[in-house]
């Protein structure tokens, strides 16, 4: 009976609510010893799981962070493309230019470069903005 008083302590609402004291859920009370380790025990648990979720929803916030950037990038990028597009399909329209070749920066540091071949009907250009790069494509 001694060892038991050990290694189990009672809850002290279960003395007032469970009056079977053979009850599996009724033990001894513990000493201050026992009561303080499994207090820390615990604590520590609990502040792992606290831990685990934070550095989860930090992750997930680092990734939505990256793809955000990634966005605001593209939208250069493509605008410097369909401007290199538009030069491009302004040369064959309105010079009657059967080749064109066009590169060039625009204002907001953005590069593109844009081609037709001869006897194509069809211009491709590559605009870039930071690390991103996008195409457009214009065929008649």
């Amino acid at each position: 009976m001694e060892n038991r008083r050990k290694l189990i302590c009672k809850q002290p609402f279960l003395r007032d609510t469970m009056p079977n004291r053979k009850s599996i859920f009724y033990s001894f009370e513990c000493s201050g010893r026992e009561r303080g380790a499994a207090t820390i025990l615990m604590a520590f648990l609990i502040i792992n799981i606290l831990l685990m979720v934070g550095l989860t929803a930090a992750s997930i916030m680092v990734l939505n962070i990256r793809m955000s950037a990634e966005i605001a990038d593209s939208v250069p990028a493509f605008y410097a493309a369909d401007a290199g597009s538009e030069l491009c399909l302004y040369q064959v329209r309105m010079l009657n230019a059967d080749v064109c070749l066009e590169a060039g920066t625009l204002g907001n540091s953005a590069t593109f470069s844009a081609r037709k071949a001869s006897g194509e009907s069809k211009i491709k250009s590559t605009g870039s903005f930071k690390e991103t790069s996008r195409e457009s494509e214009i065929t008649w």
